[in-house]
């Protein structure tokens, strides 16, 4: 098995962070379990009615891309051959088995490696057509090798045998596939927390619709009993994110296959027709509420991109002025009922025009953007910034006091008066930045009032030379000789 090209970046970076050795014996440990979970529900003398290991070793090998390699493919064969060995089958079914279990995956893997990273875990409104082809992939490879073992070992025909493997392994792929791809990323603490913060009964109620209606099915019966969940699973989908989305999928098919096989079905041949059209059926009904998932995520992901288009700007990537001054006067204004102080800060890049006029607006811009980049990097994570102006920027710091907002501004020049930028032609350009301070004063202030106040306070730091701040008091920004002097 030749080892995978890993193209994608942000797919590794999900791999545990485990020694190679480990992590591949950890993948053999979880086959050999999804194996034996496998064989307790093989009928007497036939193949499995529900087979997992096939689907979990694929996930594993999709979610975590660095076990791709010659090692699990072993691995993977061991763990197969002896769960079955284990079992009391004979050695011709259990390597035979095995080799058509994988030949399966590896067929669904070598096409489903190649989906860009947003396809492939689920986060597209094609992505469960994607999927469908993978699992469809994988479900006629492991058939194609593996139907032949019908006639020999379980005495049934090579076609009953094929539709009978194809629609189990289709099957588990497309219940199982999508819940390990779509595992969080979050470390569980955090995960746990985002689940208690949004937890409330309204939370529970498509739980409850699912139970309830699994229960009707149950008591009503008849053909129709299949479909009786699928508005409760579309609710869910709407409701959950995509992991618990397509954890109650796999739980409510599960118990399907269970209550059913126990009160009349036997997964063999002789129940071919029956069989294989509840497997399909499930496949199908499983589809429903993930294609509702995966649309869901694309689209709060087009409104998050859309909300970010339209309040951050587009040159510089920081808070446009209107975003800035909404969500800066909204985070003074519970700044101020809280009595907590806060400084803002007017930022504006010296003599810029010169740069557009000597360098060409080409390198303007990369000024721009090297500057907020070199600002971001000195602010808090609670600071905002925002460009207000075409070379103008400003900063909210909240809960902070004049000694602390003068080293901000002290930081903020020293850093950018350190930036090089190299231009095409080999110059370095070098820029520096003018600040004006202003403080809140225990008083009921808009944002507003304090960017006049540090506006005042910026034109006083540019009197005095540039490359540097200057603080503003509360009574400068209402001394009219001073404004007129300064020029604002």
């Amino acid at each position: 098995m030749p080892l995978p090209s890993f193209a994608s970046t942000a797919r590794n970076r999900s791999m545990p962070a485990l020694a190679p050795m480990a992590s591949v014996m950890g993948l053999g440990l979880c086959l050999f379990l999804a194996c034996l979970a496998g064989i307790l529900s093989r009928p007497s003398g036939f193949l499995s009615a529900f087979w997992p290991a096939n689907a979990v070793l694929l996930g594993m090998l999709l979610r975590w891309p660095r076990l791709a390699q010659k090692a699990s493919w072993l691995v993977a064969l061991v763990a197969f051959v002896l769960a079955d060995l284990l079992t009391g089958s004979n050695p011709l079914a259990a390597v035979w088995l095995s080799i058509a279990n994988l030949f399966g995956v590896a067929c669904g893997w070598w096409f489903m490696r190649r989906l860009d990273a947003p396809r492939l875990y689920m986060r597209r409104q094609s992505s469960v057509l994607y999927l469908l082809v993978g699992c469809t992939l994988a479900a006629a490879g492991s058939t194609l090798v593996g139907a032949g073992t019908g006639p020999l070992l379980f005495h049934s025909s090579w076609p009953q045998t094929a539709m009978m493997w194809f629609s189990t392994e289709l099957m588990n792929q497309m219940l199982i596939l999508p819940l390990i791809l779509s595992i969080p990323t979050r470390s569980p603490g955090r995960w746990f927390a985002r689940i208690k913060s949004r937890a409330s009964w309204t939370m529970a109620l498509p739980l409850l619709s699912v139970i309830a209606t699994e229960y009707a099915a149950i008591a009503l019966g008849g053909p129709g009993a299949l479909a009786f969940t699928v508005p409760s699973l579309l609710w869910c989908a709407l409701a959950y994110r995509l992991f618990t989305t397509t954890l109650l999928s796999l739980l409510v098919c599960i118990w399907k296959i269970a209550t059913i096989s126990a009160g009349m079905l036997e997964f063999t041949p002789a129940d071919l027709d029956v069989a294989v059209s509840l497997r399909l059926g499930l496949t199908l009904l499983s589809m429903g509420p993930l294609a509702v998932a995966c649309s869901q995520i694309a689209r709060s992901e087009l409104l998050r991109r859309l909300d970010r288009a339209v309040s951050h700007d587009s040159l510089t990537d920081v808070l446009a002025r209107a975003a800035f001054l909404s969500q800066g006067q909204r985070r003074l204004e519970r700044l101020q009922q809280s009595t907590e102080p806060a400084a803002v800060l007017m930022l504006d890049l010296d003599h810029f025009k010169l740069v557009n006029d000597h360098h060409g607006h080409a390198a303007g811009d990369a000024a721009l953007r090297a500057f907020a980049q070199t600002v971001s990097q000195v602010l808090r994570p609670q600071d905002l910034l925002g460009r207000v102006g075409g070379e103008e920027f400003a900063v909210l710091l909240p809960g902070v006091r004049a000694s602390a907002a003068q080293q901000i501004a002290t930081r903020i020049c020293t850093a950018v008066r350190a930036q090089r930028l190299v231009l095409p032609q080999g110059e370095q350009l070098t820029v520096t930045v003018s600040i004006g301070v202003a403080l809140t004063d225990g008083k009921a202030q808009t944002l507003a009032e304090l960017l006049q106040r540090a506006d005042v306070a910026l034109y006083q730091a540019k009197a005095a030379g540039r490359d540097g701040w200057s603080l503003c008091a509360a009574a400068d920004a209402h001394n009219p000789a001073l404004v007129a002097n300064l020029g604002v």
